[in-house]
């Protein structure tokens, strides 16, 4: 059990327990070893990259009454105090609820009045930014003129919004962010001394959650050291952050990029069946791939690749060194316009899909080369060099589109799988998966009628709208069902839809199965339809409207009434 947060835990005490900003750590170690004590400072950085935390030592280092050096002895009077949090002389301002001209008013009364202990008396004001207009001009007035023995250390985020008469007065000091080897470093230092087994790729993963926030990082880690689990995988960190790990990114990076589109659709649909933030997927996937494009330009860029593992940035490089320029910065642009229609998409995938369709068959030259044009007809185009097998390939060409120039073209074998999209077979279980068992189309259309009677139990409205509906080919371990009318391909595409279909066919043919949703015009079939037609009308076609009446009476329980 955890007696306080990490992060005040393993809170640095001395400038050698720093980690990062070693370029401010020398500048201010310098000063204090020279008694070159300044009356201002300002840090500005990123949250949790450390400077309350320096401030605070730089405070302790210049009361401290037996210093060696630069480094506070840690024994003195001034020392201690300054560490349990009780010092007189140390007062920390969060200027966020303390904005008010009348707050610093206060302030320049009390700063008039010595230290108490030590040497120095130090004023601490976090997020200085925050502070009015006449907050600004009183705290001018005392940073202009200020009493021997008083040091300000202001620190803010947004060092824009922080007057420029306070930045003249101030020495300024800018925090980056933290390396991802120095947060990982840190992070397993914490889980040795917690006594918690942690793999590697879970330390990793909440390293580039913290975004180079060490504070971040720390209290993510103790967020998933609460559950009392002593020994940490990488699958249980995934879930908890929801997240998908480093190595997924980088991997759907490299088949985008190779032109395996129906490889990366796979891991996608993978990792959104697996309750994946597809929105946080894809601010992943563009931030490496912008890495990757600075990389492209400069192969040794230090700010991008401390940002790695040794392993990850050989990889990275490497992919930028292959990777055309101008393809990395497509593959950005239609990524970030995905990213934005994920939250109003009724298929949440389905943006990242089609931006994924686009990257692996994009050039400089073409963004989406084997796509046909409006007037140009289908059956004429062909794929040499873009994947186009997808989970749904079979709703995006019609059997009857296939070439039909010569006897020749109609059994010439195809040259590969992905490069060609083939017709709807009547049967096909020649990819099933090897550790499934394996279905037949035979198998579903026989246990089609206890299918609809089992769905009845669940969700009587699925049930109707299936009775116009039927499996129509297997893909593997997927069943594929063509449906009478567009409108039902809407309903049935649903998540929790879509889920109730997969739970009820695995019940019943004891099979892990997918599940695919396709029109009849799709997926090249003619469905059968119920006799939906209205008296007198027997031997005439069933309209759509006519069926759609009558699937509604049997949803809702109702007869249909001819108007007279």
């Amino acid at each position: 059990m955890i007696s306080k947060t990490l992060y005040r835990k393993y809170r640095p005490q001395k400038f050698s327990d720093i980690i990062g900003q070693q370029h401010i750590v020398k500048t201010l170690s310098g000063a204090i070893a020279n008694e070159h004590i300044g009356h201002a400072y300002l840090f500005t950085g990123p949250r949790g990259t450390g400077k309350t935390t320096l401030a605070r030592i730089f405070a302790k280092a210049i009361s401290c009454a037996d210093r060696k050096n630069f480094e506070p002895c840690e024994n003195c009077q001034s020392c201690q105090l300054i560490s349990k949090g009780t010092s007189m002389d140390i007062i920390e301002i969060d200027a966020a609820s303390n904005t008010g001209v009348e707050n610093i008013r206060e302030l320049r009364e009390t700063v008039k009045l010595p230290p108490s202990v030590g040497k120095y008396k130090v004023y601490i004001i976090d997020e200085v930014h925050m502070l009015s207009s006449g907050a600004f001009n009183a705290l001018l007035k005392t940073l202009e003129e200020p009493p021997a023995h008083a040091v300000f250390i202001l620190a803010t985020t947004e060092i824009h919004k922080v007057p420029e008469t306070i930045l003249s007065r101030c020495q300024r000091f800018d925090f980056t962010r933290l390396s991802l080897e120095d947060i990982i470093s840190k992070l397993s230092f914490i889980a040795k001394n917690e006594k918690i087994k942690i793999e590697k790729e879970a330390v990793e993963m909440i390293a580039l959650a913290a975004e180079g926030g060490m504070r971040d990082a720390e209290s993510l880690l103790a967020q998933i050291i609460s559950l009392e689990d002593q020994n940490i995988t990488t699958k249980e960190v995934e879930e908890i952050l929801g997240t998908t790990s480093h190595k997924e990114v980088a991997k759907i990076s490299e088949l985008l990029f190779d032109h395996q589109t129906a490889n990366a659709l796979l891991i996608l649909n993978e990792l959104a069946k697996n309750g994946l933030d597809l929105e946080f997927f894809g601010k992943s996937l563009i931030n490496y791939l912008r890495q990757t494009m600075i990389l492209s330009i400069n192969c040794k860029m230090p700010e991008i690749l401390k940002n790695f593992t040794q392993e990850q940035s050989e990889a990275i490089t490497a992919l930028a060194q292959k990777t055309e320029l101008a393809r990395i910065v497509s593959a950005i642009e239609i990524l970030s316009d995905a990213k934005n229609k994920i939250r109003t998409s009724f298929i949440p995938q389905l943006p990242l899909e089609i931006a994924f369709i686009k990257i692996s068959g994009s050039d400089e030259n073409s963004p989406i080369p084997n796509l046909p044009s409006e007037d140009e007809p289908k059956e004429k185009i062909e794929t040499p060099q873009t994947t186009r097998t997808s989970p749904s390939n079979y709703a995006t060409e019609k059997p009857a589109e296939i070439p039909k120039t010569s006897q020749d073209s109609q059994t010439a074998p195809l040259p590969t799988k992905e490069k060609t999209i083939s017709p709807l077979p009547k049967n096909s279980d020649s990819d099933a998966n090897p550790n499934c068992k394996s279905i037949n189309l035979a198998e579903v259309k026989t246990a089609w009628g206890q299918f609809l009677v089992e769905m009845k139990k669940f969700n009587h409205s699925l049930s109707a709208f299936l009775s116009n509906c039927e499996p129509v080919r297997i893909d593997g371990n997927t069943i594929v069902i063509a449906t009478a009318f567009p409108f039902y391909k809407e309903k049935f595409s649903e998540p929790q839809n879509r889920l109730t279909i997969k739970q009820v066919f695995d019940k019943i043919l004891e099979v892990d199965c997918r599940i695919d949703i396709a029109t009849e015009e799709e997926a090249g079939v003619k469905i059968v339809r119920k006799n939906n037609q209205a008296k007198g009308s027997a031997e005439s076609k069933p309209s759509e409207t006519a069926s759609l009446l009558q699937d509604a009476t049997e949803m809702f329980g109702g007869t249909i009434v001819e108007e007279q």
